[in-house]
């Protein structure tokens, strides 16, 4: 499988020569999207990536983003991709970001994840070193996203914020969806439109990195508005799967009768006790239900979609 890296970047005077010439000999094509930088990262990254493609056989690109979000400038790079590469089923994509954070050596072992998987994640938690470099506040937040993605999605997520990833180019391309969010919180979004479509994943260890970079993410506003993202995202797939009957493989009808009554009861119920705070034990007895026979039947659609589970 042919090996491309988009590297969004904004603002990364500092970090961004250093990030290019990091990317591996398995990269068969690098493009870098500044995304409306008011420093000197376009210029740098020009530089840089003439001298890296001047030095070994490598495709280089450097494209312009719209400032609209670093989801945004992924799905820029690769559209671009798409427009320079033929046969997109040969081509895994792999999402480096141009400050530092992402580290190189783990890119070879999140690409060969796709050999039984689309979509591959790196997990920061999971990896020998775990994540003490990596700021408290980070690791809370990553926590509570990652509770809130996988009731979302019927996976296990571990670090679903981690936008260290490997994906089937042919994939990406299949759902056009991805385009609807554009900031941070992407690689949740991505998430809950494969968890849609039951398309197999997978998560692998990579390292944390974290040193003289600034995160553009404000946590304070961030959470509210990736969590009510996910909220949203599970009543769609819910009313997609268990009401509507949709999606690659059909819920048994028992399934999908015992959901939709135990998920509005637990609603009901939920409403209820804000009268009786000792009524609060059912809805989330339900709710734990409904999360049991959820994970069971996303993990029998995987099987279905690939034979993997994740």
């Amino acid at each position: 499988m042919h090996v491309a890296v988009v590297m969004p970047a904004r603002n990364e005077e500092e970090l961004i020569a250093f990030s290019i010439n990091s990317v591996p000999d398995i990269v068969e094509c690098l493009i870098v999207v500044d995304d409306s930088s008011i420093d000197s990262t376009a210029k740098i990254a020009l530089n840089s990536l003439q001298k890296l493609s001047s030095s070994r056989s490598l495709i280089t690109k450097l494209i312009s983003g719209n400032g609209e979000g670093v989801g945004s400038a992924i799905l820029l790079g690769i559209s671009e991709l798409a427009e320079t590469v033929e046969n997109h089923d040969d081509w895994a994509v792999v999402i480096m970001a141009g400050d530092g954070q992402m580290d190189p050596n783990d890119l070879e072992n999140l690409v060969s994840g796709l050999e039984f998987a689309d979509h591959v994640k790196g997990n920061r938690f999971h990896h020998n070193l775990g994540t003490k470099n990596m700021p408290l506040i980070r690791r809370i937040a990553s926590k509570t996203i990652g509770f809130l993605t996988s009731l979302a999605t019927g996976w296990n997520w571990g670090d679903p914020q981690c936008g260290y990833t490997a994906t089937r180019l042919s994939m990406i391309l299949r759902h056009s969806r991805l385009y609807e969010w554009q900031g941070y919180g992407y690689p949740n979004w991505w998430a809950l439109c494969f968890s849609e479509s039951s398309e197999s994943v997978k998560e692998v260890p990579v390292k944390s990195v974290y040193g003289s970079e600034k995160s553009g993410i404000r946590i304070v506003s961030f959470l509210p508005k990736v969590s009510m993202m996910l909220f949203l995202g599970i009543w769609r797939r819910g009313w997609s799967w268990y009401i509507l009957g949709k999606g690659k493989k059909t819920a048994h009808f028992m399934t999908r009768l015992i959901v939709s009554i135990l998920w509005f009861i637990s609603w009901a119920m939920l409403f209820i006790s804000i009268a009786d705070y000792r009524l609060l034990l059912i809805p989330f007895t339900l709710f734990a239900i409904l999360r049991f026979i959820d994970n069971r039947e996303q993990k029998e659609r995987s099987r279905f979609s690939t034979e993997f589970e994740m």
